[in-house]
């Protein structure tokens, strides 16, 4: 399968971003990763999944696919996200993973920049953008929890599940995770089962850590889901008539309803800015621009003695080139496509230097227009 080309943005709101999480692995959470975003592709939804399990690289594994680039060569600089996505089956797109490379929380500067730029295209693009962790608690899979509004957090009957499940929300709940987590079941006989081993969770978690779990539905033991696994078919497009096939169309409907009862959504992205601009705070000197040489020598050189060896602009000079800029725009002395260009690398550039600034939003905060004054003849 080869990496998909040319995908447009998509000029709609924020992805609905899910978490994919669970204490132990073994517990069926990239099979249900890939088959929820199957069912939500399958309604009409653009999805997106990201294989965030820098370990295993499950998804690759579980589809057969074998991506000619993957999220190492986006974080080494020499891919683009556009680059690296895969097509998969039902319509979906992959984030492929990399057995083997550095966990996301111990990425270097130039990385996370990277990487919130390719985070900030895939939440404008899509629908939903659901995350397929690794298992446990490390803090590669805790920084992704913390940043999304919803955990879809994985058990199973096994004892040890329920156990390191809770230790999941235990560190989550040190950690300050805000974010909603749902219950949902894997691997068991039945709609009752389901329910004894979200009571004994939600019940642990209210008592001892006063968080309060919603139950969001179950997966059957279902032998065809099995079969799947081992033709590497997805169960939802192997076997669409199966029970788990339906269970996870109901698992679609049952997201799709949990945010339509909540119109505005948290931007994923906007977590990762500001955790890179905390990092950059600690280190001042990745922050310094110094004024241009050229720009300086334009305004006298009495002000450009004055700005030598400053990393920051005085007000006067900032309104200066303010007005400026305002004053090119009015003659319209550029071409419409060179202003494009010019507007297109100062967005890039604030993109790169002012994590803490999200350009999606700069037209929102545009002032009101005011009236066209009337124009002599």
């Amino acid at each position: 399968m080869s990496n998909s080309q040319g995908m447009s943005e998509k000029p709609s709101d924020r992805a609905r971003v899910i978490t994919v999480s669970s204490g132990k692995g073994g517990v069926g959470k990239t099979n249900i990763s890939v088959n929820l975003a199957i069912a939500l592709s399958g309604k009409g939804c653009s999805v997106c999944v990201f294989d965030a399990d820098t370990s295993l690289a499950n998804v690759n594994i579980l589809l057969d696919i074998h991506p000619v680039h993957t999220l190492e060569h986006l974080l080494e600089g020499s891919r683009n996200i556009d680059e690296i996505l895969v097509k998969g089956p039902g319509g979906i797109t992959i984030v492929p993973a990399a057995s083997g490379i550095a966990e996301f929380a111990n990425l270097t500067v130039e990385q996370q920049k990277i990487l919130l730029e390719a985070l900030t295209r895939l939440e404008r693009r899509f629908d939903y953008l659901i995350i397929d962790t690794a298992a446990g608690i490390s803090e590669n899979v805790t920084t992704f929890l913390q940043a999304t509004e919803h955990c879809l957090l994985i058990v199973t009957p096994e004892p040890t599940s329920l156990t390191d499940a809770f230790a999941l929300m235990k560190v989550m709940h040190k950690r300050g995770c805000q974010g909603r987590i749902h219950i949902l079941t894997n691997m068991v006989d039945n709609y009752l089962s389901s329910v004894d081993l979200y009571k004994r969770l939600s019940g642990a978690s209210l008592r001892y850590l006063q968080t309060d779990l919603n139950y969001l539905g179950y997966i059957p033991r279902d032998d065809y889901l099995r079969l799947s696994v081992q033709r590497q078919i997805p169960v939802t497009i192997g076997y669409p008539s199966s029970q788990a096939s339906y269970r996870f169309h109901a698992l679609a409907e049952s997201i799709e309803g949990i945010y339509r009862a909540q119109p505005a959504r948290r931007s994923f992205s906007l977590f990762w800015r500001k955790m890179l601009l905390s990092r950059l705070k600690k280190d001042p000197g990745t922050l310094t621009v110094t004024a241009p040489r050229n720009a300086l020598e334009n305004f006298g050189s009495q002000t450009a003695e004055s700005l030598k060896g400053k990393a920051r602009y005085p007000k006067a000079l900032i309104v200066k080139m303010q007005q400026n800029l305002v004053q090119l725009v009015k003659s319209r002395t550029l071409s419409p496509e060179s202003m494009r260009s010019l507007m297109a690398s100062v967005i890039t550039q604030i993109d790169r230097y002012y994590p803490e600034i999200d350009v999606h939003d700069l037209q929102q905060s545009r002032p009101t227009k005011r009236k066209a004054e009337p124009v002599d003849a």
